[in-house]
């Protein structure tokens, strides 16, 4: 060991930092420039004093291990600005898709659910009451009055009550329905009945204004109730119902009925209760008779004041028979006689009045025409003829388009309001099934001649039944019950001549009950 040679010293080269011979004329080759930043070490050899500042944190040494010197504030700054920023706290998410609750390391648990209260309470839609939070449309009356017409029809129940409905309409395509009512029969055994379904409706106490016309076309009908309405006017179609028992009118507007409610009185009917009254019915003014006060005052003397009747009115007025009644045949238990009519009222293409008297919709009466009266339409610039009229042709070409609900709108704005009221009109119609004349029997939209017919139509009351508990005389022994007879019908023609025909005179004025 003694033998060996000692290694060269080598020397300290600040630039590299690293030791390096120096041997003299020797080319010395560089070392290679170093790749990375010098390693930073810590002494964690006694952490009592000197390795610990006063925030007790580790110093920190650049260089290798064998040659170390403390880093300067610069680099470590330099550090402090490349260092990535500090990782902020997570914030909790609940998965509502899981139940399990679980929050990371140094998360309060307590301001976690202080935060999930706050946000589910702003997130969390507020509860309306019952009322407001139901958007399902509520369904009308006609649509609650099909539903029971349905239970009726599955139930083969005859009695349909739509009485206090609040309907304001009722459409074809409703009552259409009743046409297939088929009554379930009581079993019996071994026998078979065939049962006709006997259908009653009731329409009591709601907002009517007009019928649809497929209530009229219910053969197996036999009990109407229209009481407590708002109708003034019936449609002609009334007069189809032949099987009708019972019909009820009573407390609406009407001021008229239709003239084709004579057919309900016929020798094939079978009504046999009809409720008329209260109604604001057009009454009769008679012309004044002298002759037949005083012989009624004589009567009334004779028979005491509470039993006073007339069969007949006045003379000249009222005592006339129609031809209408001649031809007819009138079932036995009704009493149905013509009494008066008044002036005929005729009318231009478009419904104006031109000549006539004018029906007021005031409790005022209304003169009656004399029996010999001959109507005579006013001057016309050419012959009358009963072909219609271009507007009329053009009207039913209207009533049969299947945009009839539509075509109101599409009339320029500066048309006539007259047009617009008589699509109106022929709408409604149609719907109610239409109407003919009473003198030609054609179909027609805009009448031309009206006037107002008084019959007298009383049920017949046998001998020796008594009508009420005072008196078997009571239908006849007060004035009110002979206006109450006195039921006006409303007549319509499609042209100018068609007018009343005349009446046969009857020269007994007055004729007293016994």
């Amino acid at each position: 060991m003694a033998d060996e040679l000692p290694l060269p010293r080598l020397r300290w080269d600040p630039v590299t930092e690293s030791f390096s011979k120096n041997a003299a004329g020797k080319r010395v080759r560089s070392s290679p420039p170093a790749s990375s930043d010098p390693a930073l070490f810590s002494s964690d050899d006694d952490p009592s004093a000197d390795n610990y500042t006063q925030e007790r944190r580790k110093k920190k040494f650049r260089g290798p291990w064998y040659h170390q010197r403390p880093a300067s504030e610069e680099s470590s700054q330099e550090s402090q600005e490349h260092a990535p920023e500090k990782k902020s706290r997570r914030t909790f998410e609940r998965q509502f898709d899981s139940g399990v609750f679980m929050g990371s390391d140094g998360t309060d648990v307590d301001e976690v659910l202080e935060e999930l209260e706050s946000r589910n309470a702003m997130a969390l839609p507020v509860r309306h009451s019952r009322g407001t939070q139901s958007a399902r449309r509520l369904p009308t009356p006609e649509e609650l009055v099909q539903g029971q017409i349905q239970r009726c029809l599955e139930e083969g129940n005859e009695s349909i009550d739509l009485s206090s409905r609040g309907l304001t309409t009722l459409s074809n395509a409703t009552i259409r329905q009743l046409a297939t009512l088929t009554p379930i029969p009581p079993v019996i055994e071994g026998v078979f009945t065939r049962l006709e379904p006997k259908i009653k409706v009731f329409l009591a106490s709601n907002d009517l204004t007009s019928l649809p016309g497929e209530l009229f076309n219910l053969d197996r009908l036999t009990v109407l109730s229209l009481r407590g309405n708002q109708f003034e006017e019936l449609p002609p179609g009334i007069g189809k119902l032949s099987n009708l028992k019972e019909l009820n009118i009573s407390q609406n507007s009407l001021r008229s009925l239709p003239f084709e409610i004579l057919d309900l009185f016929s020798d094939t009917s079978r009504l046999n209760s009809l409720n008329l009254h209260p109604n604001p019915f057009y009454q009769p003014q008679f012309p004044p008779d002298h002759e037949a006060d005083k012989q009624e005052e004589e009567l009334q003397y004779k028979i005491g004041l509470g039993n006073r009747g007339r069969a007949r009115h006045r003379r000249g007025a009222v005592c006339s028979v129609s031809l209408e009644q001649r031809r007819r045949s009138w079932h036995s238990q009704w009493n149905v006689t013509y009494q008066a009519r008044t002036e005929v009222r005729y009318l231009d293409i478009n419904g104006t009045l031109s000549k006539g008297p004018n029906f007021c919709n005031d409790s005022s009466p209304i003169p009656v025409a004399d029996a010999n009266d001959t109507p005579q339409p006013p001057t016309s610039r050419g012959d009358l003829s009963r072909a219609p009229s271009l507007f009329e042709v053009a009207l039913n070409a209207c009533s049969r388009h299947k945009d009839l609900p539509h075509l109101t709108s599409w009339l320029p704005d500066d048309s006539p309001e007259f047009f617009f009221d008589l699509l109106r009109d022929v709408m409604v119609k149609k719907d109610s099934g239409g109407s003919k004349c009473t003198i030609c029997q054609r179909n027609f939209i805009q009448p031309r001649t009206e006037w107002i017919e008084w019959w007298e139509i009383a049920k017949v009351i046998e001998r020796n039944a008594m009508a009420s508990a005072a008196s078997p005389l009571r239908q006849m022994e007060n004035e009110r019950d002979v206006l109450e007879s006195m039921v006006p019908l409303m007549r319509r023609g499609c042209s100018w001549l068609c007018v009343p025909e005349k009446v046969a005179v009857v020269e007994d004025a007055v004729v007293a009950t016994e």
